[in-house]
């Protein structure tokens, strides 16, 4: 029987698309605070080896950004690497959409009513749409089959696709004489006789050339070839990207003022609101979380109270005015 992880070193070995698997593991903290006055401290922790902290899966926002109001370092202890981001911010809406990897929005408001402040945060992390994109590749993932080969021909078939696609949009690259669909159904049909690991080795070790005498028969010029090898590989990093988060976990820590309304957070440490997720919950569609929180203003009561208990007054003695006149 052939060891799972053997497989798994082999897929990484001679993909043509790159897809990069790891027994270990990286640790995602992500911790907000929403201040009263508005602004929002965020902390990103992210703790793995060195190849996983420093992958394309998830970066930090502001790491490539530093201003007065962000903050990044890196600690290493033994073979643990650990990358923390600190940072202010103060509009009502981020929005961190790399190019290929984990991306997130967040929107944040409040409304004053005559006794209180209301607050609402809300947070939602792009999903990767490998549910829409990759029906058989999705199909793995859930039934953790990652180490055969059964969806790759379709995952490569679609990545072709989409770069013809981009081709066909940029009309100063694209000139191929022929229809898009017969050219990815002459791909597919070459990447359906991909059976072992040897012809993903020899596709892997001879990339361009493998393009160059599929599209023989079309009579493609090879600068159009490069054209396509290179817009499949900007396909390829976000699948990449993508499949690399299959070992990430995450653990989203968020603090409002006041106290909490309503929220979808799976659970509550003291006054902190808590979610944790992977990549189960990425694959498709995006992942919000939302909370509500109140704070009650003591002042505004007061004056409020007062003013009940004057108005209480003045209608006492109004009608006690009346009822002597009777």
């Amino acid at each position: 029987m052939v060891n799972s992880n053997d497989m798994l070193k082999k897929l990484y070995i001679f993909l043509p698309i790159v897809i990069f698997f790891h027994t270990s593991c990286v640790e995602n903290i992500i911790f907000i605070q929403l201040y009263p006055d508005g602004q929002t401290y965020l902390k990103f922790i992210s703790t793995g080896d060195s190849t996983d902290i420093n992958d394309q899966d998830f970066r930090h926002p502001f790491i490539d950004n530093i201003t007065g109001n962000s903050s990044s370092h890196i600690t290493k202890t033994d073979s643990v690497w650990t990358i923390i981001t600190e940072a202010i911010y103060k509009d009502s809406i981020f929005v961190f959409q790399p190019e290929y990897s984990l991306g997130f929005n967040f929107i944040k408001s409040e409304k004053n009513t005559s006794l209180s402040s209301i607050y609402n945060f809300n947070i939602e992390f792009i999903g990767r749409q490998i549910k829409d994109n990759y029906p058989l590749l999705y199909e793995a993932l859930l039934n953790n089959k990652l180490d055969s080969l059964k969806w790759l021909p379709e995952a490569l078939t679609i990545i072709i696709n989409q770069a013809l696609i981009d081709l066909e949009n940029d009309t100063t690259k694209y000139n191929f004489n022929t229809s898009r669909a017969r050219l990815v159904n002459h791909f597919k049909s070459s990447f359906a006789r991909i059976k072992t690991f040897e012809d993903l080795k020899a596709i892997q070790e001879n990339r361009l050339e493998y393009i160059i005498t599929t599209l023989k028969p079309f009579k493609i010029d090879n600068q159009l070839c490069i054209e396509l090898a290179e817009r499949m590989k900007r396909h390829e990093d976000y699948l990449k990207s993508s499949l690399d988060l299959k070992d990430d976990s995450f653990i989203i820590k968020l603090l409002l003022p006041g106290e909490i309304l309503s929220t979808n957070s799976m659970s509550m440490d003291k006054d902190t609101l808590v979610w944790k997720f992977g990549l189960d919950s990425l694959l498709n569609e995006n992942y919000l979380l939302s909370s509500t929180s109140v704070v009650y203003s003591k002042k505004k009561i007061q004056k409020t109270s007062i003013l009940v208990v004057c108005l209480l007054l003045i209608f006492g003695i109004v009608l006690a005015g009346k009822q002597k006149k009777i």
